[in-house]
């Protein structure tokens, strides 16, 4: 499997982010609900890889 560059999805303005963490982003949907969006980072020993693993 490779990957393109243009496939890859850097930023979303899926709903206002509220927090980036090392593989997840949570966005504010309204006053009461929050976004959870698992990405394809991947973070080893506290330490977020450069590079994408394929089929992750």
């Amino acid at each position: 499997m490779s990957i393109d560059s243009s496939d890859i999805l850097l930023e979303s303005n899926v709903a206002k982010l509220v927090h980036r963490g090392k593989v997840r982003d949570t966005h504010s949907i309204d006053e009461e609900t929050l976004l959870m969006v698992s990405t394809d980072r991947v973070s080893a020993y506290d330490v977020v890889m450069p590079n994408a693993i394929p089929g992750k």
